[in-house]
């Protein structure tokens, strides 16, 4: 089998992921999921924005204290490998799961819900999408240089993504108070692909 193009692999590989995450979360409420269109909208924008924000300041950070960064993309890299162009695509379906995730786990709390996140993203998201990646593209999507997790994903990523996650939480709290029509998410998306491709 001839390897995928990096956006088809992104589009199964955002599909993959909004589908086990439907799965597990409707597992867990055991009736079915709430849909409301605007938040949802909302909570995938946002976490697209935050997120490519977030991982330009992170890896430069990481680059500057340890001298490496802790991760590059491989697939369409932007900003010297920190995000990628498939960013629009994998970043929303993300803001899908934690909006489903809210759903399942809102009575244990913020800060649970930002563990139960800050692990599920690394080791379930990070090395499926990356093995999704490798068989369908032939390449990872993104490349860890610690090799802790066999380039998959790091430890050293779980509690970043649960401190980003909780902040992440409490800013998509007001974005989401704020947003009463669809130029909310159009905004946030569009910040967010400026952001992608600004660098």
């Amino acid at each position: 089998m001839s390897p995928l193009s990096p956006v088809a692999a992104g589009v199964l590989c955002a599909l993959a992921m909004v589908g086990l995450s439907w799965v597990v979360n409707r597992g867990l409420l055991r009736t079915p999921l709430a849909w409301r269109l605007l938040p949802a909208a909302v909570t995938a924008a946002s976490v697209f924005l935050l997120a490519v924000v977030a991982e330009v300041l992170v890896n430069s950070a990481y680059e500057s204290l340890i001298g490496h960064p802790l991760w590059s993309y491989r697939v369409l890299p932007r900003h010297e490998g920190d995000v990628s162009m498939l960013g629009p695509l994998i970043w929303p379906a993300y803001g899908l799961h934690l909006y489903m995730t809210e759903q399942s786990l809102r009575r244990r709390g913020r800060p649970l819900m930002a563990v139960i996140n800050g692990i599920d993203a690394p080791l379930i998201f990070e090395v499926g999408g990356n093995l999704l990646f490798i068989a369908l593209a032939g390449e990872f999507y993104a490349y860890y240089l610690p090799g802790d997790l066999g380039h998959l994903t790091s430890l050293q990523v779980v509690p970043i993504y649960m401190l980003s996650i909780l902040v992440g939480y409490f800013v998509l709290d007001a974005l989401r108070a704020q947003a009463r029509s669809w130029w909310w998410p159009a905004g946030l998306y569009g910040l967010g692909l400026l952001v992608v491709f600004s660098g």
